[in-house]
């Protein structure tokens, strides 16, 4: 895990606390400078998931298997695509999880 900052740096955003939080460094260098991307449903750019302001099964769901993540809403669906978190490396350690009997997360 690594401190990642929800608005980055390079849009304005700060070291205070309450813009850090800890990412994978794959999801992380994906994010990059993006703060927003586009809702692959519905075409409009739309804010990435905030972890400090929102919940976590408000905008994403498991799929039936436990190893995929799905965006329930728009800002879910964009940071899904944007952050690669279906990418083939996490899909297979999720899959490992699910056989170990440690995935998915009982709750969010």
């Amino acid at each position: 895990m690594e401190i990642e900052h929800i608005i980055p740096k390079a849009k304005g955003g700060t070291d205070e606390e309450d813009n850090l939080w800890l990412a994978c460094r794959l999801c992380n260098s994906y994010k990059g400078i993006q703060s927003d991307a586009e809702d692959p449903l519905t075409g409009k750019r739309v804010k990435l998931f905030n972890p400090r302001k929102q919940k976590w099964s408000r905008h994403f769901a498991w799929s039936e298997d436990g190893t995929q993540i799905l965006g329930r809403t728009a800002c879910g669906r964009a940071t899904v695509i944007a952050l690669q978190l279906n990418n083939i490396v996490s899909v297979t350690v999720r899959q490992q999880w699910v056989i170990a009997g440690w995935h998915p997360p009982t709750s969010n």
